[in-house]
């Protein structure tokens, strides 16, 4: 935060610092003039970030007519190194200045004080950017330019007395800002010296003003010394001589005062704004110096000199000159300020006979009052610290009337703060609902309040209506929320189409911590979501969510990749508040999706929105990482590797600094000097943060585009696909599931009657057959039990139901198709759709015979699973494949070193419940951790799981398939983190690893899901022996595809209803694997060593077939095979021949 408002404000420096001259385009052909000043007018009327794109076009406009070194040029490129910097284009903003100073060099020479000024524009964004030391050259080049421009103001030469462009006030300025930066970096005593000399020099130039080498007036002359000194005593204070600070202000407020009063001709103004100045610099010393006495007397002496003075008497009288206006507001602030400070030490009284004699006496009983108000705020904060938020409802209620009658006296009934007020009571009111009709009425006053004081746009309005609508909502008076939300929301103020809308107009949807409108959309989206729950309006509720999810995607791609932007779209889009049951991001996008189904129109323009909906609502984590491994890959080729690595060392280095910035000492001097050091460091590592990724987008123009990728458009989509390929998105929501088929010339919407609900159930009823890792009640448990024919029934009736509601429509469409790739959300995404029944089923559902025979999905065209559709393009766009090593090479881990008793992988039942994926306890857990480290895993734990021995035939059985030289192995002791972690990765065509899969959860403290490895006899940060999520996210890897071997390795990352592929999939694919083999339940042992060599052996017989083709009449050969029909454990079951999904792109 402290970073950003630093940013923020350096920005305006850099602003002020622009010359007058900056501002103004001269001497230009009639033409290019013209087309300059269009320019310079969509230039004002643009956002601030938006200018560069114009100020550049402006820039080759002028180089073409008059030529870089020209001084049209130059004017033009302060304007766009100023539009750079509040672009956060820092690095080109210098730059522009670098090339302005040698622009100003070549026209005016080196020294002038044109060149100097530019000099100075270039110092401070070098200040702002954190490079303190570098910043101070080419400032004194100013400061020793601007000591001679007003040094000789007012010079006497033949026939004239010398103007200047600046003077002796503007020198003390800058003397002082210099000496601003000399202390930031320890030099403090230089640039009391350097102000030394200059005084030194002037001090005879003041003395000999109206003489004969000096024109100055000696009124003049005494003014603008004062200026300086006051400067000069600032910079005292500003390196600790805060005495010898004080006793200068107090001399020079003395010596105005003599002046005044030594001033008896008929031009003298009497008191004025330079008393003024003198009095506030001096009463501060005052303060700063802890003499409450000396600073009231003050006070009450320079009250009666202003009284008197001949300004205050003519503003009194009605006077419209400003100086006579400006007196008697001083004299207005100086009286409260009096008042203020004299109530706070006791001298009430005082204080009032003193302020009566002016008419300023009711300010002490204004004091007062306001002091009784303070006292009574107090008692009822206090009052409300002992009672209890569960409890003593009654209580809180008479302390929030308490607290609504005083801020009414205090501040009235039509302020923000009674507003507050009356909302702090209606919450109070609202957790007994025999208050709902007053807690109700409250509400609607507050929110009264708000929309009459600030507009009907405003964000307090918009907060008070949250708060009335959520209690509508909790009262079911749906009618009443649809109502005030339809009156508020309709104000004009509450439309923003046309900003989202406006390219032009982007950068003001940024915000400075946030998105500015979120409340707004929020609103916008409770609308429509109220509206298509109660059958209300379909236009309004279409047009609500249109605009809040337009709302959200404006916000996104105004935003650019600095650090801050960085930070707000990470926060927006990680639902920070979704475990409260706030809305997702992703949810925005679904409720546009459904009002547009509700609308009624499903073909056209509405699908093509639909379809542009529904990848927004699918962009999840795993599509993230996705995107970042193909900007990776971008960035690989480009040979900018190192400086993506950079960029992440700069973030953490930052992230570091920031949190010293939480931890400074309480010294108020050593406090400001750490903070200045370390807001310095953080600049200068922004910066550099800056050129990196200059560098970067030079390099590989795409790479930013590829992290964050935007939905396509239908035509891309199509394209993207061969005639032969299909893809199809599932996305259910509150409403229905929507499912959406993509082809090479088609593009099909529906949404089935099944809500998300209704497909959670069916899919957990699924899972449990084929024994995935769920929770499920005991009642469920003995129903399903005892559900199907046979000794190992699978529940056919769901499957078929699903397919039918959800897939069956489009059957025709996918006929004849040779590739299917699906993408889905929620629990959706961790079933393998595979497993669906595309015919009604007949027969028993143990009966193998029967589940042979039966028509599955998986033996239509061949599946593959996407996080989205965007990462099919990015895996195909990027896909760094050495078609020399195709197929050459494999690295393979497994059957790691432990301890428990050898078993098989998986269970042989899916309907024996009971056991997970390890068998390890749950109390077995993480080692604690030592200072910032991440636990580590206990090796003892790890090696009580059983020997799994089937791996190790798997891994052969593959090595003898491929050949010992094109496939390493690595097993039992050699099957270490270690070995795997310096392995070279990124030169292989496939990863196989077979060992134990543990979900979050199962080890006592793992948030993530992980991989076991043989433990290590001490654990380290290199080697645990469990290979987690976040490690795998950091190998390079560039394998084609990775086999994951083990059991739930396409499960989630353990988060509350995290979908599939969030956890070890995802980190894989962030890791750089191009497709991935994983399982969505336990692999039994039996099974897995048979299919994965079967599925190779598929692709060495027939390089005809894909990889999900080979996968599927892999799966079909295990299906159909019958050498383990006994009880319980036929391969003709799912659970057998379906856990595992290639994910990714597996056509080639």
């Amino acid at each position: 935060m402290r970073t950003m408002l630093a940013g923020i404000w350096a920005v305006f420096w850099l602003v002020a610092a622009l010359p007058a001259a900056a501002q103004i385009v001269p001497d230009l052909s009639p033409a290019t003039a013209e087309k300059v000043a269009e320019n310079d007018r969509k230039e004002l009327a643009a956002d601030l970030a938006d200018r560069a794109a114009i100020s550049e076009r402006t820039l080759k406009l002028i180089a073409a007519d008059r030529g870089e070194k020209s001084a049209p040029y130059l004017a033009k490129l302060l304007v766009h190194a100023n539009n750079l910097s509040w672009a956060h284009r820092a690095p080109e903003s210098r730059q522009a200045l670098v090339r302005a100073v040698e622009i100003a060099t070549a026209l005016y020479g080196a020294g002038t004080y044109a060149t100097a000024d530019v000099e100075r524009q270039y110092a401070i964004a070098l200040r702002v950017n954190g490079y303190r030391e570098e910043a101070i050259e080419p400032f004194s080049h100013y400061v020793h330019a601007l000591t001679e421009e007003a040094y000789g103001c007012g010079r006497r030469v033949p026939g004239m007395v010398m103007g200047c462009a600046r003077d002796d006030t503007d020198l003390g300025d800058t003397l002082l800002e210099y000496g601003q930066m000399l202390n930031d970096v320890g030099r403090g005593g230089e640039a009391v010296a350097a102000f030394d000399t200059v005084i030194a020099r002037f001090e005879p130039r003041w003395a000999g003003c109206e003489g004969p080498a000096w024109g100055t007036r000696c009124d003049r002359a005494r003014d603008k010394r004062a200026d300086m000194l006051s400067s000069y005593a600032a910079l005292l204070a500003l390196v600790g001589r805060a005495d010898d600070a004080g006793a200068l202000r107090k001399r020079l407020f003395d010596d105005s005062l003599a002046a005044i009063d030594a001033c008896t001709g008929d031009d003298c103004e009497g008191p004025d704004f330079r008393l003024v100045r003198r009095y506030y610099d001096y009463r501060a010393a005052l303060a700063g110096a802890n003499h409450p006495d000396d600073a009231l007397a003050l006070d009450e002496r320079i009250l009666a000199i202003l009284v008197a003075s001949p300004h205050y008497t003519k503003g009194k009288a009605g006077s419209g000159e400003y100086f006579d206006k400006d007196m008697v507001n001083d004299v207005t602030g100086i009286a409260e300020a009096y008042a203020k400070a004299a109530v706070a030490a006791g001298k009430a009284d005082r204080a009032r006979d003193q302020l009566a004699r002016y008419g300023f006496g009711a300010l002490v009983g204004t004091q007062l009052a306001g002091i009784d108000f303070d006292a009574e705020q107090k008692a009822i904060e206090a009052e409300r610290r002992t009672l209890s938020s569960y409890g003593d409802e009654i209580e809180r209620i008479a302390n929030s009337r308490r607290k609504v009658a005083l801020f009414a006296g205090h501040y009235g009934k039509d302020s923000d703060e009674y507003a507050k007020a009356l909302r702090d009571l209606a919450w109070d009111l609202d957790d007994l609902p025999v208050n709902d009709t007053e807690a109700e009425a409250v509400y609607r006053e507050a929110l009264a309040v708000e929309r009459k004081a600030f507009g009907a746009g405003d964000f307090r309005t918009l907060h008070a209506l949250d708060n009335l609508t959520t209690f509508l909502k909790k009262r079911d008076r749906s009618a009443a929320a649809i109502a005030v939300l339809a009156d508020v929301l309709g104000d004009p103020a509450n439309d923003h189409l046309a900003l989202y809308l406006d390219p032009d107009r982007r950068s003001a949807r940024r915000g400075s911590f946030g998105d500015p409108d979120d409340t707004l959309n929020a609103l916008k989206a409770d609308l429509s979501e109220l509206l298509l729950r109660n059958r209300g309006d379909p236009a309004l509720a279409l047009a609500a969510a249109r605009h809040a999810a337009l709302g959200m995607t404006s916000f996104r791609d105004a935003l650019g990749f600095d650090r801050f932007d960085e930070m707000k779209l990470d926060w927006v889009t990680a639902d920070p508040w979704a475990w409260l049951g706030e809305r997702r991001y992703a949810d925005y996008f679904l409720l546009y999706a459904d009002a547009l189904w509700a609308k009624g129109v499903h073909d056209g323009a509405a699908a093509e929105q639909a379809f542009t909906a529904l990848q927004d609502a699918m962009a999840g984590t795993t599509s993230r990482a996705v995107a970042r491994a193909a900007a990776e890959r971008a960035a690989a080729r480009a040979s900018v590797s190192p400086l993506v690595e950079e960029r992440r060392r700069i973030d953490a280095e930052i992230a570091a600094l920031n949190t010293k910035l939480e931890t400074l000492p309480d010294d108020p001097a050593e406090r400001q000097r750490q903070f200045s050091t370390l807001q310095s460091e953080i600049a200068r590592k922004d910066d550099r943060r800056a050129q990196v990724d200059a560098a970067i987008t030079a390099a590989t123009p795409d790479y930013f585009a590829l992290i964050r990728p935007r939905p396509l458009a239908i035509a891309e989509a199509q394209a993207l696909l061969a005639p032969d390929e299909a893809f199809v998105m599932l996305v259910p929501s509150e409403f229905g599931t929507h499912v959406l088929l993509v082809t090479h010339d088609a593009l099909r919407w529906n949404r089935a009657d099944m809500p998300a609900a209704e497909v959670n159930a069916h899919v957990r009823r699924l899972l449990w057959d084929v024994g995935a890792s769920i929770d499920v009640t005991a009642e469920e448990d003995a129903k399903w039990s005892a559900e199907g024919e046979g000794d190992f029934p699978f529940d056919r009736g769901t499957a078929w139901l699903l397919y039918d509601r959800l897939l069956s429509p489009f059957a025709a469409d996918l006929a004849g198709k040779r590739h299917l790739f699906t993408a889905a959300t929620g629990s959706l995404s961790s079933l393998p759709l595979g497993i669906l029944v595309t015919e009604k089923p007949t027969g028993a559902d143990g009966d193998p015979a029967v589940l042979r025979a039966t028509k599955w999905l998986a033996d239509g065209p061949a599946l593959l699973q996407l996080p989205s559709l965007q990462s099919l393009q990015l895996l195909r766009a990027v896909a760094a494949r050495d078609e020399g090593q195709a197929g050459t090479r494999m690295v393979g881990f497994g059957d790691p070193v432990l301890e428990g008793r050898a078993a098989a992988r998986g269970i042989a039942s899916a309907r024996a419940r009971g056991t997970r994926s390890s068998g390890l306890p749950v109390t077995a857990g993480l080692q604690p951790a030592i200072g910032d480290a991440q636990p580590l895993a206990d090796p003892a734990a790890l090696r009580r799981l059983a020997r799994l021995p089937g791996t190790e035939a798997e891994l052969k059985a593959m090595q003898a398939l491929l050949g010992a030289d094109a496939a390493r192995l690595y097993l039992a002791g050699t099957a270490t983190e270690t070995n795997l972690k310096r392995s070279d990765l990124e030169h292989l065509s496939v990863l196989f690893l077979a060992t134990h899969g543990l979900i979050a959860g199962e080890v006592k403290g793992l948030a993530e899901p992980g991989l076991v490895f043989t433990p290590p006899a001490t654990a380290t940060p290199l080697d645990d022996g469990l290979l987690t999520a976040s490690e795998v996210a950091g190998l390079h890897l560039g394998a084609r595809w990775v086999v994951l071997s083990a059991c739930n390795t396409a499960s989630g990352d353990g988060s509350e209803g995290a979908p599939g592929l969030s956890g070890l999939a995802r980190a894989f694919f962030f890791a750089g694997a191009e497709s991935m083999l994983a399982s969505h339940w336990p692999v039994r042992d039996d099974v897995a060593s048979v299919l994965t060599v079967r599925l190779f052996e598929l692709m060495q017989k027939n390089p005809g077939l894909s990889r999900a083709e080979a996968l599927q009449h892999a799966m079909r050969d295990i299906r159909n095979d019958p050498r383990a029909d006994d009880f319980l454990k036929s391969w003709s079951h799912p659970s057998a021949w379906a856990p595992f999904s290639l994910i990714g792109d597996g056509i080639d």
